[in-house]
């Protein structure tokens, strides 16, 4: 399904005042204004970000205690762990404790727990490990343990105190832990704080939480300077998890990025550089979510989160330099299995894309789980639909883990709470949440229609064939100057809650384009308007059939550019629309008749076959239906399958509904027809156990007719299923030991015995689930097609 990118922008008024505010410039005072930053006291606040002074760290109400707790071990010599995540905000926060703990002289360890086997949080299986055998009496979280309500009873039992610096969601009945410092838990902040100081400590990262316990430390113990050497460690974490980049964040991230721009933090000078950030004296915000973030995660996602974190805690270059090539090495490979996962999952949603369901919900138990969400998030931009993939637990076989994304108007979240009785784990918010389930206790089939099913109910009203985009300012090319530009950098760091300003520009006329970079796949474009050259690039967009002197419209980020000593303006595209767009798409050409409603027509179909002087091809698969046809010499002729369907056809005629989308397609292609004929047919369903039963009897005649060899296309079209569901049976049937199966070539087999079909046993086998899947697929789609209104198939085709 194909959806449309809507455009909204709302006109802005500001006074004579505010614009002065503003170095007299319209454009930065319409922008501020936008985001609520309208009077001279927050003018000057935004643009300044280095100028405001941070809360006491005494906001938060059991500050003082953690405070006494953490000094009683450090005189007792007590081993004080920091218990972390494997994100970039939960290890950022891990390396900014742990070495302010370090700095005051205290004997401190550090717990990363692992994404594979733990998942986040607290779990009881660590802190027996912290507990007895790193003899920790105090355990202090970041980034995690709100909601770890039991592992903290449970640490509590064994003597453990534990304090929580966390900046989740927090749950009605709090754990008993020794402390909690999270500004969103109950009674947790100063009630004497101002509304806007209670929000700004609301939208802190984990690491931010963190911070401030490091704050009240290091203030303590007089090792204030030593806040230099963790603020760009924060300012990483807090850009890594995306909080909103407002009030206390964004003078943390500018604070940060200032000390990185000063050379401060070896670790991250050396990260920055690996990632091709050269010039750190021009470092922003994006550099580090696009360079940076990605690296760190990288090593929880697929390894251990260790490795990101020794970039951040060790002093030794050598360490460092090991540790950032492993990151890079992680990275390469995580972008190369999210690229696989997406054409794998793309190529499972578009084979049933037919279904028009709401969402898309895929489950592959070979998918990494570090990566899915990744993936998820993708397929979301690609389909603008709630997406959920799913993958088996590597330490549980009976364990289902899904990552899932979501559209604005969605909130996976409540959809997902509808159904966490069925969940082992749950967690996350309306753009994104994980859970994991028990399939002994529910299947994944079901569990699929469950959420599909609440989606449903909970998208009534919204429309998929279209996603807003939201711009700034609709504005003409004498507006963008590099001046302005300048202004607008002042709004820097851009992030959540503060997104480096869009702006549409209308009008413009295409003069030239060519293709660039080392795949071709980056767009050029050279325009005019008003007089003005303007010079355009879109990133991954390696086609582009607009014709030249053609008016388009633009939605853009502008930059300056600097080149072998010239300065210019570039525009980033984020989107183009113009109505003189070539559509060169063969599909549109198709004309379709549709004869599925009409009875007793193989005499008339015989008629036209005969007097037509098009180039004419039946599809049929299923052999019964085929042999009936077959009685006319002429009409048998021009039988054919999916497997061999000849091309330079003018018409092609569907006496069955192919398998799957991908047949449909590719049926029409081979056949290179543009009028289609949709007959009607006698169909049913197929089930796993017929098709079993059926294949058990082919393969006797084969091993005894044929010395057991046998064609994979010609048999799959006797089942009238397609090769990868045979693949799939014949596997099954072989991995049960009912026979003995041997390649001769891609397409010829051979076996050796056939013993008889005991489906008791076949049931047993995990590739069973999968071909009933696979089977479920096929009649889906055929029922679909049976009913499906000309403009559903027409859309599936292209």
């Amino acid at each position: 399904m194909s959806f449309k990118k809507v455009w909204i922008c709302e006109n802005i008024d500001v006074s004579e005042e505010q614009i002065k505010l503003c170095s007299s410039d319209i454009i930065l005072a319409k922008l501020l204004k936008k985001r609520g930053i309208d009077t001279k006291e927050k003018i000057e606040s935004f643009l300044n970000p280095l100028k405001s002074k941070l809360l006491s760290p005494d906001a938060f109400l059991d500050m003082e205690k953690s405070l006494d707790r953490i000094k009683t071990a450090i005189d007792k010599n007590e081993t004080i762990t920091v218990y972390g995540d494997f994100d970039a905000d939960g290890i950022t926060a891990t390396a900014v404790l742990y070495l302010t703990l370090k700095k005051i002289g205290a004997n401190v360890e550090y717990y990363l727990p692992n994404r594979d086997s733990e998942s986040h949080g607290l779990n009881t299986k660590a802190l027996v490990n912290i507990i007895s055998k790193k003899k920790s009496k105090l355990i202090i979280t970041v980034d995690c343990g709100i909601s770890n309500i039991q592992e903290v009873k449970f640490a509590k039992g064994f003597g453990a105190d534990i304090i929580i610096t966390d900046h989740h969601e927090a749950p009605d009945v709090l754990p008993e832990a020794y402390a909690i410092l999270n500004p969103k838990a109950g009674n947790s902040l100063n009630t004497e704080l101002s509304l806007d100081e209670l929000k700004s400590l609301n939208y802190l990262a984990g690491v931010g939480v963190a911070f401030k316990l490091s704050c009240k430390l290091l203030e303590a113990f007089n090792c204030k300077n030593f806040v230099n050497d963790i603020l760009p460690i924060v300012a990483v974490g807090t850009i890594g998890d995306v909080v909103e980049l407002i009030g206390e964040n964004r003078t943390l991230v500018s604070m940060g990025l200032e000390l990185l721009k000063k050379g401060w933090s070896s670790g991250l000078q050396k990260l920055l550089i690996s990632a091709n950030i050269s010039d750190i004296s021009k470092l922003t915000s994006e550099n580090i979510a696009f360079g940076v973030v990605p690296r760190l995660n990288a090593a929880g996602r697929l390894e251990s989160p260790d490795t990101a974190l020794n970039v951040l805690i060790l002093d030794s270059d050598d360490e460092i330099d090991k540790n950032i090539k492993m990151l890079n090495d992680l990275n390469s490979l995580r972008q190369q299995l999210c690229d696989e996962v997406f054409e794998q999952a793309k190529l499972m949603y578009e084979q049933n894309k037919f279904s028009n369901k709401k969402s898309i919900i895929l489950y592959n138990p070979d998918w990494h789980i570090g990566i899915i969400g990744i993936v998820a998030s993708k397929l979301v931009e690609t389909f603008n639909k709630p997406t959920l993939l799913m993958t088996k637990d590597t330490n549980n076989e009976n364990i289902i883990r899904c990552s899932s994304r979501s559209i604005e108007q969605i909130n996976i979240h409540s959809v997902l709470s509808e159904h966490k009785e069925f969940f082992e784990g749950f967690g996350g918010h309306k753009m994104a949440a994980g859970f994991s389930f028990d399939e002994t206790k529910i299947s994944v089939d079901q569990m699929k229609n469950l959420i599909n099913k609440t989606i449903d109910e909970q998208s009534l009203g919204v429309d998929f064939s279209q996603t807003r985009i939201y711009a700034d300012l609709v504005v003409e090319p004498e507006d963008i100057t590099i001046q302005t530009i300048k202004n607008i950098n002042q709004m820097e760091p851009f992030g959540s809650g503060n997104n480096s300003p869009l702006f549409i520009m209308n009008s413009l006329l295409l003069k030239n384009y060519k293709m660039m970079g080392q795949n071709n796949n980056h767009l050029k474009i050279f325009a005019e308007k008003n007089s003005f050259n303007i010079e355009c690039v879109k990133w991954n967009t390696p086609n582009f059939n607009l014709p030249e002197n053609s008016p388009f419209n633009i939605l853009f980020h502008p930059q300056i550019n600097e080149f072998n000593g010239n300065t210019s303006i570039q525009y980033f595209l984020e989107d183009i629309f113009s109505e003189k767009f070539i559509n060169d798409s063969k599909q549109d050409d198709y004309k379709i008749l549709d004869h599925r409603n009409k009875v007793n027509i193989i005499d008339s179909v015989l008629d036209f076959v005969t007097s037509t002087k098009k180039k004419t091809c039946i599809y049929v698969s299923n052999s019964e239906l085929k042999n009936k046809l077959k009685v006319n010499e002429n009409i048998a002729k021009i039988i054919f399958n999916a497997s061999n369907i000849p091309s330079e056809m003018e018409q092609l005629m569907f006496f069955e509904a192919p398998l799957s989308v991908r047949d449909f397609k590719n049926i029409i292609e081979s056949s290179g027809a543009n009028l289609l004929h949709l007959m009607n047919f006698v169909d049913a369903d197929l089930s796993v156990d017929y098709v079993i039963k059926k294949l058990s009897g082919m393969l006797k005649y084969v091993l005894t007719n044929k010395q057991g060899k046998f064609g994979l296309s010609k048999l799959s079209a006797a089942l009238d299923i397609d090769d990868d569901t045979l693949m799939l049976l014949l596997n099954l049937l072989d991995d049960v030991e009912m026979i003995d199966l041997t390649a001769i070539s891609d397409e010829d087999y051979k076996i050796t015995y056939v013993h008889p079909i005991e489906l008791s046993k076949i049931k047993q086998s995990e590739v069973y689930s999968q071909t009933d899947e696979k089977i479920k697929e096929i009649n889906e789609f055929k029922n679909f097609y049976k009913t499906a209104e000309i403009g559903q198939l027409r859309e599936i085709i292209k």
